[in-house]
């Protein structure tokens, strides 16, 4: 920063205007290292993998491609060099920090998004899935990610601790209950029948009262 602003003062730039000058140079600067590393890492590092993920004889490792895991991963890399400089803007470290982390968050639980997914295609491609179908429990496990991931947001932004907004949980839970009763309970009923083997694909299925029968597909 000190040496923009000594190169504008010695061509002859306003005083007045250096300070404006010397921030908008630097945020270019910044986006384009920012632009510089995605591209390096989607071209170079994401390529790279890819050919290591096809050249193997593992199934799992290409379901994690298909996925985009490793793709969405590189989205994190920009947010750590803006967050790296922060310093370089006083005035603004704190909200420039907290966006970064922000989107460091936005970025992690859409990987996890996307890693648990690939959980579950991997999982079927085992025979033991016909059986014991997982796909409850990980729409479980992506409920409590993203609970926590909003936690987490909500704390950078207001400044607190995480600790005190999940102790306001309880409530919150209470008239998420409330209002998601049907979709909640359907969710814990799935993940009794799975953990139950209650239903299997292929069973013949019969509701007597709604007049309904068929024969189950995969078990969501």
């Amino acid at each position: 920063m000190d040496f923009i602003r000594n190169r504008l003062l010695g061509y002859g730039v306003d005083e007045a205007w250096v300070g404006y000058l010397t921030n908008g140079i630097m945020i270019i600067f910044i986006a384009l290292i920012c632009i510089v590393a995605n591209l390096i890492t989607k071209k170079v590092v994401v390529r790279f993998i890819t050919h290591i993920v096809k050249k193997n004889t593992f199934k799992w490792d290409d379901i994690l491609l298909e996925r985009q895991v490793f793709r969405k991963l590189s989205h994190i890399v920009p947010a750590i060099i803006i967050f790296s400089f922060a310093t370089k803007f006083p005035a603004y470290r704190e909200l420039i920090e907290k966006a970064a982390w922000v989107y460091i968050i936005i970025v992690a639980l859409t990987v996890i998004n996307s890693l648990l997914n690939a959980v579950n295609d991997i999982y079927q491609t085992f025979q033991v899935s016909k059986v014991k179908p997982i796909k409850g429990y990980i729409q479980v496990v992506k409920i409590i990610t993203f609970i926590l991931g909003v936690v987490l947001v909500i704390a950078i932004l207001v400044g607190e601790s995480p600790l005190i907004l999940l102790s306001g949980i309880g409530a919150i839970s209470a008239v998420l209950m409330l209002v998601f009763k049907d979709s909640l309970l359907g969710l814990v009923a799935g993940i009794q029948l799975s953990a139950n083997d209650m239903v299997r694909v292929g069973d013949w299925i019969e509701m007597t009262k709604y007049g309904q029968t068929g024969m189950s597909s995969i078990f969501l």
